[in-house]
């Protein structure tokens, strides 16, 4: 009984070591990849969905007044030869007094099968990492697919620019859960690449 306990703390303990993403990258930006040419070539800029929660809106083509944003890794994640390292997109909130970290989240909505992702100042973010092309992917470690669910590293790409509403009506980029087509008719496929600054 005492040694799964103790087992218990040291699992909780490098769980909590591990969780820690502190390795910051250099400042980049992100620029869409699109058949369309409307599309092609624009950065992605942050815009106002509530109160600290940020969407990642089109911008315009990519300039040095664009928006930038970091990746947060941790030192004890091993990088895969193609995927590299994930970890956490973040954004910059600055106000008037303060600035605040805000990670990247994507959360499943019940109703639809495309999601907005948010930069909202929390613990809590949706693991990313860029590939060796520097495009975004969500990162996945979960096959069910096939019964029972088997462990398996995924890259994810089911980037597309849609009109949605997820605290106001703006051209975002979104993410569309599962491997079907979009529900919402608007939405148009793209790629998510990372530009350094």
């Amino acid at each position: 009984m005492r040694a799964s306990i103790i087992t218990s703390i040291l699992a909780f303990a490098a769980s909590s070591v591990t969780a820690q993403y502190l390795n910051q990258s250099a400042p980049f930006y992100l620029v869409l990849s699109s058949r369309n040419t409307s599309f092609d070539g624009v950065s992605l800029s942050t815009c106002h969905e509530g109160a600290a929660i940020e969407g990642l809106c089109l911008g315009s083509q990519l300039s040095n007044t664009s928006v930038t944003y970091t990746f947060n890794t941790s030192s004890f994640l091993t990088p895969d030869p193609v995927l590299g390292t994930p970890g956490s997109l973040n954004y910059e909130l600055e106000g008037g007094n303060f600035n605040l970290s805000s990670p990247m989240t994507i959360s499943s909505p019940i109703t639809t099968n495309v999601a907005v992702p948010l930069f909202t100042p929390s613990e809590s973010f949706t693991e990313v990492g860029f590939d060796n092309e520097n495009k975004l992917y969500v990162y996945g470690t979960i096959d069910d697919t096939v019964s029972p669910p088997v462990y398996k590293v995924q890259a994810f790409y089911r980037w597309y620019v849609c009109l949605t509403n997820a605290g106001y009506t703006y051209t975002t980029l979104s993410w569309v859960v599962g491997p079907h087509s979009p529900e919402n008719p608007s939405c148009q496929e793209v790629e998510v690449k990372r530009v350094f600054a």
